[in-house]
């Protein structure tokens, strides 16, 4: 049986006028592969009986060479698991044998059609003629956001791919088994929100295949369908061990090493063996691939002894990226690498490849033995302790904060004496910190993160209004404190000092844009946005 499915259309669409012409880069995922899945992006006449009558031109997808490489990066993860090369190159597609091979026309063409994101027939991968599948990227890639239109033309791509290879929507019912939506749109916020591709994925984070429901009582494994014999490709091989007797060495060069894998099924597992040469501090940063802005694993670590014993598990609840950082002994470690569930969804489908990077800070005599932060909120504030046991005096604390858990900036320096750092956030998110404490000597090191859940409520000031128009910013004090002016940068403007009660703040020298007023008192900070008209 043949049946046709149609890509879930945009609520709003916005037809723009595409000037830009690209060169469609040459591109392979996995040249190996006996299957193939050909992303066309620079047009091609259509003639198949199974889409018309009389033969038409799907016109170029009209999308720039950095939007059709963002494009072939989202899909070619999306299977990478799998024995198939998603290529860019007609020429691998020919070289395919028929019912091996599947198009699919990126095109800005799509009056032909309809409103629809995109169309393919269920499973057209498997009848060894050419029925192309459509993705509609004039009807897609309405963002002013180049990556956002790359994100939304690609998640189509898959979806209409997964047509191709026997997949049918994921859909939502309701108690009475009356169908709530046709596409499953996923849940959550932020970094780990989910949905399944085979749904409506334009704007979740982790995009997956999925076990659900396509009808009330009947659900759709998607990795046994995709690596079916029907289709005739199945998975990779896996190309990590599982085990201490297989893992691969990683070697660091310098004080640096970086090495790769592919979480191939849902319960892979990945070990990698460390050999540290002395005592020092030991930096692992297991991330999924993000170069394509979007993400397929949310992973996990575990530290283990040279005997497989457990150090401990990183597996932060709101990152996808699982950070080891801490202190050993000279010796072997092992760091075993999984997929791993979190509140919006199970690890099924979490496949992809993922890196391991990291530092390793050697040294006979460690300078800071112990380095330890901790945090709690309290009176609306962030509230950070730590202890140091240290051989030399600590030259410089520099406290630092991410949003990400990942990417850190410094957010201020304190004297090496001090163990406290008090903070008020301006936004309800959760915050992340870490230490970074500089020696006597200069040797570097960065403590453990803790994460804090940001808090808005009454400071040490309130800004008469946080909307400027005027050359004066007017601030009420309940004490006398430093304050100093930023830009989103980070950069100091001004600074100066204000008395309890109300104070005047000349903005005449700021432009228009957003800017940070923190107010100081000893190590505690309070800040406040604004805007400059």
């Amino acid at each position: 049986m043949k049946r046709l499915h149609n890509a879930l259309c945009m609520t709003v669409l916005l037809f723009l006028s595409f000037s830009v012409k690209a060169q469609v880069p040459i591109l392979n995922s996995y040249p190996q592969a006996t299957a193939t899945i050909f992303l066309d992006f620079d047009g091609q006449t259509v003639s198949s009986p199974y889409w018309t009558s009389t033969p038409f031109y799907a016109t170029p997808a009209n999308l720039t060479t950095a939007q059709i490489t963002s494009v072939f990066n989202r899909v070619a993860e999306d299977f990478r698991p799998f024995n198939l090369n998603i290529t860019t190159d007609s020429n691998v597609f020919l070289a395919t044998a028929p019912g091996r091979r599947q198009r699919i026309i990126i095109t800005s063409y799509s009056s032909w059609y309809g409103n629809a994101g995109g169309v393919a027939y269920i499973p057209s991968f498997r009848w060894s003629q050419e029925v192309p599948g459509f993705v509609f990227a004039n009807l897609l890639a309405t963002s002013s956001n180049p990556e956002t239109n790359a994100k939304r033309v690609a998640e189509a791509a898959s979806h209409e791919t997964g047509h191709t290879l026997g997949l049918d929507h994921q859909r939502l019912f309701n108690s009475s088994c009356g169908l709530s939506t046709e596409y499953n749109p996923g849940t959550g916020s932020g970094e780990i929100s989910w949905a399944p591709i085979m749904g409506n994925s334009y704007s979740r984070n982790i995009t997956l295949w999925h076990n659900g429901n396509t009808s009330c009582n009947g659900t759709q494994d998607e990795l046994q369908i995709i690596a079916s014999n029907s289709n005739g490709f199945g998975y990779r091989s896996d190309d990590i061990g599982s085990n201490l007797n297989q893992a691969p060495n990683v070697s660091i060069t310098g004080s640096t090493f970086g090495t790769v894998g592919v979480i191939n099924t849902t319960n892979d597992v990945d070990v990698f063996r460390f050999n540290l040469p002395d005592q020092g501090q030991l930096n692992v940063n297991v991330a999924p691939n993000n170069s394509t802005g979007g993400y397929n694993i949310d992973m996990e670590a575990e530290l283990l002894t040279s005997n497989g014993s457990l150090l401990r598990t990183y597996s932060p609840s709101t990152s996808v990226s699982a950070i080891i950082d801490t202190t050993l002994n000279a010796g072997t470690y092992f760091v075993r690498v999984r997929n791993s569930s979190n509140a919006y969804v199970s690890n099924y489908g979490m496949l992809g490849n993922y890196t391991v990077t990291g530092t390793f800070m050697s040294g006979s005599t460690l300078p800071v033995y112990s380095l330890n932060l901790s945090g709690r909120i309290a009176n609306e504030k962030h509230e950070l302790d730590w202890s140091i046991i240290a051989d030399e005096p600590i030259d410089n604390i520099s406290v630092e904060v991410s949003t990400d858990g990942r990417n850190f900036t410094a957010l201020q320096d304190v004297k090496g004496s001090l163990r406290r750092f008090v903070y008020q956030p301006m936004e309800k998110t959760t915050l992340y910190y870490r230490l970074h404490v500089v020696t006597a000597s200069q040797l570097k090191y960065y403590s453990n993160i803790v994460s804090l859940r940001s808090v808005t409520g009454k400071g040490k000031f309130n800004l008469l209004t946080n909307v400027i128009n005027s050359n004066t910013i007017v601030v009420n004090s309940t004490g006398n404190y430093n304050w100093r002016l930023v830009d989103m940068n980070g950069r100091q403007l001004a600074s100066g000092r204000m008395t309890a009660g109300n104070n005047r703040i000349s903005a005449t020298t700021l432009s228009s844009g957003m800017y940070l007023l923190q107010v100081i008192d000893g190590t505690e900070i309070s800040t406040e946005k604004l805007v400059k008209h």
